[in-house]
């Protein structure tokens, strides 16, 4: 198992945590995402067509990208996430909640940390 990613980010922060809650090894692969490394046709087409990290090379070679979604295929099968459908139900609601209200401005702060022009979509999107 690899997982392409990038240290700081926090998607693949929680990722990682899992793996290693999980006592899964696996293979890291890392990519600057503020030279573009994700961004190269090859990325694109194989990878993440999405040119974000992180994604989750499984053992068949089969490609998973966007974190929550890895957290879900990881989990599935153990006790951190429920084998019934409201259970799985609720996990998911509460990923959403996740992605909608805290994503947009840890991503814009982490970007703003980052480059220059980060630090004016920070701006922009705080006024």
């Amino acid at each position: 198992m690899r997982l392409h990613d990038n240290l700081p980010s926090g998607n693949g922060y929680k990722v990682r945590l899992l793996l290693a809650q999980l006592d899964i090894p696996f293979e890291r692969i890392e990519y600057d995402i503020t030279t573009g490394e994700t961004r190269p046709p090859e990325f694109l087409e194989k990878v993440n067509a999405n040119g974000r990290v992180p994604a989750l090379e499984t053992g068949e070679g089969e490609f998973l990208p966007e974190s929550n979604a890895i957290l879900f295929y990881l989990a599935d099968g153990t006790p951190l996430l429920p084998d019934d459908r409201l259970g799985k139900a609720r996990c998911s609601g509460c990923s959403s909640i996740e992605t909608s209200r805290f994503h947009r401005t840890i991503g814009l702060r982490f970007w703003s940390l980052l480059t220059e022009e980060g630090t004016e979509r920070f701006e922009l999107a705080s006024t």
